[in-house]
């Protein structure tokens, strides 16, 4: 059944995370491809795939496992025009984003670093900005739409908004595993969680 841990940093929650999966396919003989591991970052989904492929072998290549932001591209690749996002798209990458927010007269690279984390927290999190911030937010996202590119924040966002609007793609991609394991639960916001 479910299970959540709660432990500080190094106390070893990604291991526990993998020693679950672990359990789920050697003890209860869980299909490696009916799961899917969940991470903050490249580096801890490369780990888990590291210790498990050293653990169980190459078996365990079937586990679906990755950033929450490659998971949400991988949807949208395949759902997103259900949203609007066209095929083919690009992901806009910080040096992309940087870019965009020179030419639309951010010249202090300390102020469009702050920008960005302003337009994050607005988006994901629903803080209000002032009015010059989220009309550069909103310039930002046109110059990204007219480009045929989302940013991480969008990955998210978008996805939440498919399976808010669809909940018939939601199910579908939901089927796809009966076991979901999520390290660092505790940093999810709102879009992520849902």
């Amino acid at each position: 059944g479910p299970v959540l841990v709660l432990a500080g940093p190094g106390a070893g929650k990604t291991f526990c995370l993998i020693e679950r999966v672990r359990y789920l396919i050697e003890h209860w003989r869980a299909d490696p491809a009916r799961i899917c591991a969940v991470t903050f970052t490249n580096k801890a989904a490369e780990e888990i795939g590291a210790r498990l492929h050293r653990d169980l072998g190459p078996r365990v290549e079937a586990v679906h496992r990755g950033t929450i932001h490659a998971l949400c591209a991988e949807i949208l690749r395949v759902h997103g025009e259900a949203v609007g996002v066209p095929r083919g798209f690009g992901i806009a990458d910080e040096d992309t984003q940087d870019v965009v927010l020179r030419r639309l007269g951010v010249r202090v690279h300390k102020r469009r670093v702050w920008m960005l984390s302003q337009f994050g927290r607005h988006r994901l999190q629903g803080q209000p900005l002032e009015a010059d911030v989220a009309a550069t937010c909103a310039r930002y996202l046109d110059v990204l739409r007219a480009r045929r590119l989302v940013d991480f924040d969008d990955l998210v966002l978008l996805t939440d908004e498919m399976f808010t609007a669809r909940p018939d793609l939601a199910a579908a991609v939901a089927a796809r595993w009966d076991h979901l394991l999520v390290d660092e639960f505790q940093d999810l916001n709102g879009p992520q969680y849902r």
